[in-house]
């Protein structure tokens, strides 16, 4: 749907009014009564509707204006959440931000409720439209929208305290994330985009791997993991035009729609020491692993590790206020196929969720070998320990 369609629609009392009234129905047999509105695109309005719908928990303030959204910005957007959060992280307050790749304007809007001004480039003339449209709408006087290549922009710009860009990935670009496969090409431009600000900062697909992100990119000082709704949604990374003597800081961030928890480390190996065997299991949360903090805050809540490959925590004491899911342990047992299927027909398990960690057997093959269906009627954890042993532990989640 093209953006003259959708602001059209929106900017017509009608239309805009039919929008409201039926933000909530059913868009399924609301098509069904198309007829009766035959002043209406009908069309148009309910794939607006749909999208809005969907905003509701991601974009709540474009949600609550009915904002003009369109389905490529809107699956490519930053949820508001995370924008917001961004915006205080990256200390934009009173600073001058040129964004090279803006989109729908989610993240620019978090970064114009502090900054003394922000410049946002778009080469896709649709988003670009309805981002304009927005901003109006949302009445933010200080973000200025350009319809230009952000690198091609930024020849010609001025110093400014930070740059943004979230690089898209080329449609042919291949299944493991590289830099060089998005748009712009961070890397050919490191040197120019280095030279035009202090601070560069990278929103980063969660597919990318960190330790290609250390060595490609110079002058890091902090790689943050964002995660919203239990899932890892974005690595946020600085790097500074001047060299970074003091190491990469590493943060974790775990958002959800009331509060948020961070954690911060250099990625050390474990001081506690490691261990097999407990009382509780404790698995630590997706931004964790993925910073590579797993010691960090093993060492920080007094629990031992398994092993060093080994994302699971064991401890006899049960830990408050964890990052993660809580485990209290069942039974633990070797992994010996025949040992652990008697066990299972003695407990009439058949069904049970399985997670595993460092482990020489995939989620796949465990479910065949034990003949396990899916569901949430038991929990299975296989893992191998500092010592190189294998092992099963049935456990029973404990809710927060």
């Amino acid at each position: 749907m093209q953006s003259k369609t959708i602001i059209n629609l929106l900017s017509n009392e009608i239309s805009r009014h039919f929008i409201e009234s039926h933000i909530k129905d059913n868009i399924e047999l609301l098509a069904l009564s198309a007829h009766k509105y035959p002043e209406i695109d009908i069309k148009a309005a309910i794939q607006l509707i749909s999208l809005l719908q969907k905003a509701r928990i991601k974009l709540p303030e474009h949600y609550k204006v009915l904002a003009a959204l369109h389905t490529k910005s809107y699956e490519q957007s930053t949820s508001e959440r995370v924008a917001n959060f961004k915006s205080n992280f990256m200390q934009v307050s009173g600073k001058e931000v040129l964004n090279l790749s803006g989109g729908l304007g989610v993240d620019d809007h978090a970064f114009a409720k502090s900054a003394k001004n922000v410049v946002s480039c778009d080469i896709d003339f649709d988003t670009h439209q309805i981002a304009v449209y927005n901003n109006n709408l949302l009445k933010f006087k200080n973000i200025n929208r350009v319809l230009v290549d952000g690198i091609t922009f930024l020849k010609e710009h001025n110093k400014v305290d930070i740059i943004y860009i979230d690089p898209d990935r080329r449609p042919q670009a291949a299944r493991v994330f590289r830099l060089e496969d998005c748009e712009p090409d961070i890397l050919t431009h490191l040197d120019l985009l280095m030279n035009k600000t202090e601070e560069l900062w990278l929103k980063i697909s969660p597919m990318a791997d960190i330790s290609y992100l250390e060595k490609s990119l110079p002058n890091i000082s902090k790689i943050a993991i964002i995660g919203w709704q239990e899932e890892v949604k974005e690595i946020l990374i600085c790097c500074k035009s001047k060299v970074n003597l003091e190491g990469i800081e590493r943060f974790t961030i775990r958002l959800s729609s009331k509060d948020e928890q961070v954690f911060t480390g250099r990625g050390i190996e474990s001081l506690n020491g490691y261990n097999f065997e407990g009382k509780y299991l404790y698995e630590p949360d997706k931004t964790i692993i993925k910073a590579g903090l797993s010691a960090d805050y093993s060492d920080s809540k007094g629990l031992k590790m398994l092993g060093p490959q080994t994302h699971f925590y064991i401890s006899n004491d049960l830990i408050s206020d964890f990052q993660g899911r809580t485990f209290k342990i069942i039974d633990q047992l070797p992994y010996k196929p025949k040992l652990i299927k008697s066990y299972l027909q003695q407990k009439k398990i058949v069904r049970s969720d399985i997670t595993i960690r460092n482990f020489r057997e995939t989620t796949a093959q465990v479910r065949e070998r034990f003949k396990l269906k899916q569901t949430g009627e038991h929990y299975l954890c296989f893992a191998t320990d500092y010592l190189k042993q294998t092992w099963m532990y049935h456990v029973e989640p404990l809710k927060d």
